[in-house]
């Protein structure tokens, strides 16, 4: 039972990233077409899926670690680097995304 748990929620966080990856890629496309703030906001939230694949792949690199045994082996400056990579594609996406809505806001 446990193996089959976690091989969907492997499976489902596989799933996740290239979605999040493909409607990155989606927004970014298409923001090509657009001007203006829409333009800019599509830029943006195209980086914000793309910090969020970041996440996930980080997270199933834990998880999959975990569930192998490998966690174990890996030293406390992988971890920590890991989650510093993690950490900061999400805080400079979501900074990107809040200084293109004020930079439309405010013209």
């Amino acid at each position: 039972m446990e193996q089959a748990i976690t091989t969907i929620i492997l499976f489902m966080g596989i799933v996740t990233v290239v979605l999040s990856l493909v409607v990155a890629k989606n927004f970014y496309d298409h923001q090509k077409t657009m001007t203006g703030g829409a333009s800019k906001l599509g830029s943006a939230i195209s980086w914000q899926l793309a910090g969020e694949s970041v996440i996930g792949i980080g997270t199933l690199a834990f998880a999959t670690a975990a569930h192998v045994g490998w966690l174990k082996s890996w030293s406390t400056e992988t971890q920590s680097a890991l989650r510093f990579v993690m950490f900061f594609a999400t805080s400079v996406t979501t900074v990107h995304l809040k200084l293109t809505l004020s930079r439309i806001r405010n013209g």
